[in-house]
């Protein structure tokens, strides 16, 4: 633009559109046209008004680009007005709108033809571009460089990847291409996003509780159809914490974070790296409580956070966006888009009848495009079916409005399971499964354990062509997705089939998938390698759960499965998370098996190391030594199952102050699994790391050095020396040197335990609190008192985090951490 040469084209855009203006921009300048950039040509130091005016004056036309976004920038509406004032007709194409969202041009710009690039694809958007612009000129055959113009600089080769492909990464589901309808709530959505970052879509007319109104649908549809304005877009299936701490800590390692065997330093590292970046979508789904994804939202950044819940209470995190049911006249579209009728008035009372609720109306709309069935003929089926199920003329009138809604969407399902049945009998035994199941289950888990399912299924999952059949049927009837790792399965849709199934078939079927379950869920659940598959299975451990203590069919099972729930989330840290888990299980297995089961000890074992661990040390107690007394009775004083529970009760009286009684205990339990096991065994070294803990408490340090060293050497020999277990050992030898004035090896020990322990479990684990803390006293004696201070802050962090800031634990490392403060100040170093 020197020397007062306009340029062709001046590119007028918002910020959020940038990629689309800088991928115009390349294109163009491809074909030799010139241009003009803000991002590009705006140099600093500049006077902005300045640049802007020199651009819309000396180009030769303007290439608005049109999005929701641009239609409320004051500055884009500034630049498109002067180009339409050059040429108020059109006649002389000064302004070139090019749509690259959807949205609709409002006030003058309606009047003009725009470019549309909305959903092509980039070859199909160069064509249409370049023959927009085009008014008979000859394209040269080659083109020169861009950055020959003067003043104008290259455009780096990494800014003009094609917009309309979407974000560079992305886990994002398929968009679905029935989508209709919600366009004033998406075009909120975006708004909200843009001014506050964060939004949350939750339901004003759901079926209480159960949904149905669309907000998974309308979030994905919205992460389609603005996909060009992020260049990371994750979904997160929100439902359980530990799946959405599994989610981000894959999009972390898709990211670059480096890798670590605990999610949470995972997601730590994810989100310190989003801190600095912009142009990110994070879509939580079907979040529970807001309080249940405490530590798993991002703090800052410049990118957008959506969370879809049944829950409203979420105005303190995000602003609520409520949704309900579709309004008539986007329902009757729905149905037209989706059958092919024109009969509005027919179409309206099928809306009516299912209550414009989006998943009833699809279902209706598969029925009716899979069986050909006239649209009359339907809805009078549906009117009998009504009747019949519910004795009524009118599904709408008299019962309550909470009732009718139910009675309206189980009508339209229970036409097209009637069908499923006639036609497939497998599909719907499989249906009858995954009702008891967690919404979206792995697709291949029917089929891990075939034995335990009714004959016609399991022949059907056997065999894999018969099994994706049965999957096709569900599919074209709506009543469940598909895809090639999960089946999804709505709670609606779910709700519908258990009511169908009547007293006999509903217990029947729960029992069924919890054995499902319980022949998947690993029974080792402590360690560390079942972990994975522990997080897969843990929301249909807590479905098939709930169902059987619903249905009164929770026997010795589901005690079990809520047991190794409980372990596998308590050996995680999540101790408040473990107890009402660990308490259901000894409720379960106590009906079922009675008070004096053998099993009940070792749901009230469980329940004891949860309460310990929790600083409850009255009802640990209480625990421990009910076990040992079913335990003696049952098996005899010197079983080694009794040995454990002892150890746990040893563990219970060192905390209350009863060392005495503590040492007796886990010196019993020692001899029992000595004289039981071999001194070698690996249930040995835990007796010997216990009582040597005892030891040290009582002063006799020589003793306890002893225990730690043998169970050090036990638990290298059995587990490894990278086990947290070892680890811990460690860390315990570590104090004894400490007590004997060995700091050198105390701190040697100390840090190679946090090493093992940081690596296995994440810098956030309770028991990294522990290293921590103890290493912090080790630096405290050394005289490193900045050291010591650095590692009783990050223990005392750590313990509030994962115990709350009333536990004896923390206020250990409370006192702890100002002894050290103390020093310091001192000094005048605090």
């Amino acid at each position: 633009m020197s020397g007062g040469s306009g340029q062709d084209f001046f590119i007028s855009y918002t910020a959020a559109n940038r990629p689309w203006a800088e991928w115009i921009a390349v294109e163009l300048e491809r074909a030799a046209y010139t241009t003009v950039l803000q991002a590009w040509d705006f140099r600093p130091g500049t006077d902005f008004m300045h640049k802007m005016q020199e651009a819309v004056t000396l180009a030769g036309r303007t290439i608005a680009v049109l999005s929701p976004a641009y239609f409320g920038s004051e500055f884009g509406e500034a630049e498109w007005r002067a180009a339409f004032a050059k040429d108020p007709s059109g006649e002389l194409g000064l302004l070139v709108p090019v749509r690259v969202q959807p949205c609709e041009p409002p006030g003058l710009l309606a009047t003009r033809v725009y470019v549309d690039l909305v959903d092509i694809d980039e070859a199909g958007a160069q064509r249409h571009l370049l023959a927009a612009v085009d008014r008979g000129r000859p394209r040269p055959t080659k083109a020169p460089f861009p950055g020959a113009a003067a003043g104008q600089a290259a455009p780096p080769p990494e800014r003009t990847r094609f917009p309309g492909r979407g974000p560079e990464v992305s886990n994002l589901p398929g968009r679905n291409p029935r989508f209709s309808g919600r366009a004033d709530v998406l075009e909120r959505l975006h708004r909200e996003l843009r001014a506050g970052a964060a939004a949350a879509v939750v339901p004003t007319e759901a079926l209480h509780g159960l949904g149905g109104v669309g907000k998974t649908q309308l979030a994905l549809e919205y992460a389609h159809r603005f996909a060009s304005d992020y260049d990371v877009i994750w979904w997160i299936a929100a439902e359980q914490p530990t799946s959405a701490s599994a989610a981000l800590a894959g999009l972390a390692r898709r990211l670059g974070v480096a890798g670590a065997a605990d999610q949470a330093e995972m997601t730590a590292g994810l989100f310190d790296l989003l801190r600095g970046r912009d142009r990110w979508l994070l879509v939580y789904d079907n979040a529970e409580r807001p309080d249940q994804l405490a530590g798993l939202l991002p703090g800052g950044g410049g990118g957008h956070v959506v969370v879809t819940s049944r829950w409203s209470a979420w105005a303190a995190r995000a602003s609520p966006l409520s949704l309900g049911v579709l309004a008539r006249a986007e329902s009757v579209e729905l149905l037209r888009r989706r059958t092919g009728s024109g009969d509005d008035e027919a179409l309206a009372d099928l809306a009516e009848l299912v209550g414009d609720l989006p998943l009833a109306l699809e279902e209706a709309a598969a029925y009716i495009d899979e069986t050909k069935e006239e649209l009359g003929a339907y809805l009078e089926l549906v009117r009998d079916r009504s009747r019949e199920l519910f004795g009524l003329d009118d599904p709408a009138a008299g019962a309550a409005a909470d009732d009718r809604d139910r009675r309206r969407v189980a009508t339209v399902w229970s036409v097209s399971l009637d069908r499923v049945h006639a036609e497939a009998p497998a599909a719907e035994a499989l249906l009858n499964l995954l009702a008891f199941l967690a919404p979206e289950v792995p697709r291949a888990l029917p089929a891990e354990q075939p034995e335990v399912l009714p004959d016609l299924l399991a022949a059907a999952v056997r065999d894999r062509l018969s099994y994706n059949r049965v999957l096709a049927v569900l599919g074209r009837y709506s009543l469940a997705t598909v895809d090639p790792a999960v089946l999804g399965m709505h709670r609606l849709v779910q709700a519908v089939v258990r009511a169908r199934l009547g007293p006999v078939d509903e217990p029947s079927w729960a029992a069924t998938a919890l054995d499902l379950v319980y022949r998947s869920f690993p029974g080792e659940s402590w360690e560390l390698t079942t972990w994975p598959e522990c997080e897969r299975l843990l929301p249909h451990l807590l479905a098939v759960a709930e169902h059987a203590e619903r249905l009164r069919v929770a026997g010795q099972k589901a005690g079990l499965l809520l047991d190794r729930a409980s372990v596998y989330v308590r050996e995680r840290g999540q101790y408040r998370q473990a107890r009402p888990l660990a308490e259901r299980a000894v409720a379960v297995t106590e009906a079922a098996l009675g008070a004096d089961h053998v099993d009940v000890a070792w749901r009230r074992d469980e329940l004891g190391r949860v309460l310990l661990e929790l600083g409850d040390l009255a009802a640990a107690r209480e625990q421990f030594e009910r076990a040992v007394e079913i335990g003696e009775a049952v098996l005899g004083p010197d079983d080694t199952s009794v040995s454990t529970w002892r150890s746990g009760l040893g563990r219970v009286l060192q905390d209350l102050g009863d060392l005495v009684g503590a040492r007796a205990e886990h010196e019993r339990a020692l001899a029992i699994d000595v004289e039981a096991l071999g001194r070698d065994h690996r249930e040995v070294g835990s007796g010997r790391n216990n009582l040597g803990v005892v030891l040290l408490e009582l002063r006799d340090l020589t003793g306890a050095r002893e225990q730690f060293e043998q169970a050090l050497e036990i638990g290298v020999a059995t587990l490894g020396p990278d086990h947290p277990i070892v680890g811990v050992r460690r860390s315990n030898l570590g104090m004894a040197l400490k007590d004997l004035g060995d700091l050198a090896g105390a701190r040697e020990q100390l840090e190679r335990g946090l090493e093992i322990g940081e690596a296995a479990l994440g810098p956030d684990h309770p028991d990294i609190g522990i290293f921590r803390h103890n290493l912090g006293l080790v630096f405290k004696e050394l005289g490193d008192l900045a050291g010591a201070r650095e590692q009783l802050e990050r223990a005392l962090e750590i313990a509030e985090a994962a115990l709350g800031p009333d536990h004896p634990n923390v206020w250990r490392r409370r006192q702890s951490l100002e002894r050290v403060l103390a020093l310091l100040a001192e000094k005048g170093e605090a």
